[in-house]
Formats: structure tokens, sequence, C-alpha cells
């Protein structure tokens, strides 16, 4: 069967790459992804695959059945949208949205689905059970695609007894692939800050209050939280406060994220963060509006399945090309997943040194060695027949 699945995986490298091409060339933000859907529905219906759409608005789910489909049922995933960045490379398939760009690889998530699809359609008469394709909007913002289609129950009907995710990583190159048991990724919490002072001329800060003493104030305050010894991050990416040089503004607005990996603790910095921030403005004679958007819990990997998983991994590419990956305090919404049933969320291999192709996700020159998704079509496929062979 593993050379099956090689082979089918080259066959079907091409066709696959066309569609990443394509899904980068016309990236969609969260909520938006109407076209990118529609063209996921429409190889759906190329390959004979069964499906739903519209489900929390753009995604699909798809039903592949192999003989006996009751038998057991998993999930493979993927995410959909793109990132609101202006894509600075040269290439045949440049993004054509202007400041809209598939900076974080879900044009990879996609295509690869659909290559797995392909796989595992073509060897349905060789497996039993169901595998459910589900095609998900907006992870790159909250409110969480995947909370969405959780509510819309694409994990019931038939009930999905372990799910799997993967996700590029241009930390590791082509070729190589990426796990770790338990926790993997942190839960994500937006935070909103504004003060409110009184502002005035700058030459007499005495007799006005300035919200960005006491913005300042508060960030130093805050800083205690961030502890990798735990590991914790609180930190704040923006401060906006429309004064000039000769004068002190009214408010000052400050936008940051909380990350944990302990859900008490991720509570307890919650209420002691509000504090400060009244504490400290109180004390200047300002207030402090406290909003806390609560994100993404913990990515959390099924210790059986991803020992599995990787043991597939090892058996299909090589020890030496498996790795042991640390805790990341990045977030994912397929933690919403992973509290609900045994998952597998593991990362992709994408970078090629020699090619110049090594930039991070989330910036504007990202972009991967085509040949992973060869990599990721062959695992997909194989970690979905392990699982549903109880392998």
């Amino acid at each position: 069967m593993d050379a099956r699945i090689r082979q089918l995986a080259e066959q079907f490298h091409p066709r696959i790459v066309e569609i990443r091409r394509h899904l980068h060339s016309h990236p969609e933000l969260s909520w938006q992804e109407t076209g990118t859907a529609a063209f996921v529905a429409a190889e759906l219906d190329r390959l004979g695959i069964p499906y739903q759409s519209g489900i929390a608005s753009n995604g699909i789910v798809a039903l592949l059945r192999g003989r006996h489909p009751e038998k057991r049922c998993i999930a493979l995933r993927a995410d959909m949208d793109a990132l609101p960045i202006q894509e600075e490379n040269k290439t045949p398939y440049t993004s054509q949205a202007p400041g809209v760009m598939h900076a974080c690889g879900h044009d990879m998530h996609t295509a690869n689905l659909l290559g797995a699809a392909m796989i595992l359609s073509e060897l349905k008469n060789e497996w039993e059970g169901t595998v459910k394709l589900i095609f998900q909007p907006s992870e790159e913002k909250i409110p969480s695609g995947a909370n969405a289609m959780i509510e819309a129950g694409v994990l019931e009907n038939p009930k999905v007894e372990s799910i799997y995710g993967l996700h590029v990583h241009p930390e590791l190159e082509v070729g190589e692939v990426g796990f770790r048991p338990g926790q993997f990724m942190a839960s994500t919490d937006e935070l909103y800050l504004t003060v409110h002072g009184c502002g005035g001329h700058a030459a007499q800060p005495a007799q006005f209050i300035s919200p960005l003493i006491v913005s300042a104030e508060i960030l130093l305050a805050l800083q205690r939280f961030t502890d990798m010894s735990i590991p914790t991050v609180l930190s704040f990416g923006k401060m906006i406060a429309e004064g000039a040089t000769n004068i002190i503004p009214a408010k000052a607005e400050l936008a940051g994220t909380l990350r944990c990996f302990d859900e008490s603790t991720r509570q307890r910095i919650h209420k002691e963060m509000t504090a400060i921030c009244h504490d400290i403005a109180g004390r200047h004679g300002a207030t402090c509006d406290v909003h806390i958007l609560k994100g993404y819990p913990v990515v959390y990997n099924n210790e059986t399945l991803t020992a599995r998983a990787k043991a597939v991994a090892v058996a299909q590419l090589g020890a030496a090309h498996v790795h042991d990956l640390p805790i990341r305090m990045g977030a994912e919404d397929f933690g919403y997943y992973t509290q609900l049933i045994p998952a597998c969320f593991y990362r992709i291999g994408v970078a090629n040194k020699e090619r110049g192709i090594t930039s991070a996700i989330h910036t504007p020159t990202f972009d991967i060695d085509e040949r992973a998704l060869l990599v990721s079509m062959e695992l997909t496929a194989a970690i979905a027949l392990s699982d549903l062979s109880g392998i």
C-alpha cells in the first residue's frame, strides 16, 4: 500500500501544484472565501465526492466513503483564508488581490487536502470507514472558523472519532516533518486597552493627565506576566495616541496578545491584568477600559494518535526526516477540535535554502518549495489509512 500511495502522490502532484498556484493567485480574507470555496466545490464535483457547502459561511464538508463506511469516521481538516499582506514575491502565481496574500500556507493546506482526497478516492475499495474532509474558513481571525464549523455540527453525522491537520513549517527543509504529543500551541486572547486622560498643551503637563504616561506605566507593569518558564507571553504591538509635539492627547489605545498553556493561568492573568490597568490609571486620575477578546484554546495533540502518525512518517520518509518539535507560542484554531476529540496537528517542511525559500510565515516574501505537496499528500493519505486500519 505504501508504494501505491507514493505512486499516486507522484501521479497527482502536477495537478495539485496547479491547484495550489491558483489558490495562491486568488487569496481571500477570513469570512470572505467565496471564490475559494467555489473552486474547492468544483474540484470535489470533478472527483465525484459528495459534499455540503455553505457551512459556517464558506465552509465545505465532504464525505469520502470506503468499504463498510459505518465502521469508523475520521476527519482531515484544511483552512482556506489568507492574510492582509501585500505580496512581494515575483512568481507566475503571485497574488492578484492587492493587499491580500496566502502568507501562512493555507493555499497549500487546501491543495494538500484535495490531493489526499484524490489518493484516498483512488484506493477507496481497499480501506474501510469514512473520511470526512473539512475545508474551513477563517482560521486567521476571531471569531474562529473552527468553532463555527463545530457549532454547525461538522463533527457529527457521522460522528468523527479522530481528526488530523497540518501546517507549513519554513523552519524545516522540504522532505522533513515534525510532531509533538501533548500541548503543542498556545491559547490566544486579544487585548484592547483604552486609557482616558485629560488632553491639553504639552508645555503645561502638570495641568493635564497624559494617557501616554499612564500607558507606559501599564506596559511596564504588565511585562511581569511574560514568563517562558511557565510558559506565558503577554505582549503589546500597537499604541495609538493622536496628539502632537505640543499636544497631550485625551486618550491612548493599545492592542496586544496573551498566550498561555494553562487555562487557570490564563484566567488569573485576565483578572490581574484588569486590576493592574484600573489601579495604575486611577492613581494618575485617569481611567482605563479593558476589553479581552477570548480566542483559541491550546492545541493538544493526543499522545496515541501522534505516536501513530509519527510512526507512519518514519515509515514513509525515514527517521532522519522526522523531528520532535518544541512547544510554540503561536496559536491555531485547530485547538477547538483538539479539546473535543482525539487529534493530531503536525508540521510539514517547506523551505529550500539552496533556492532561497526561507521566509517565515506572515511575511510578504513567504513561499514554499512545491515538492512539499508531494510529501504532504503522501503522508496525509498514509496517516488516514493507518488510523482507519487501527495500525
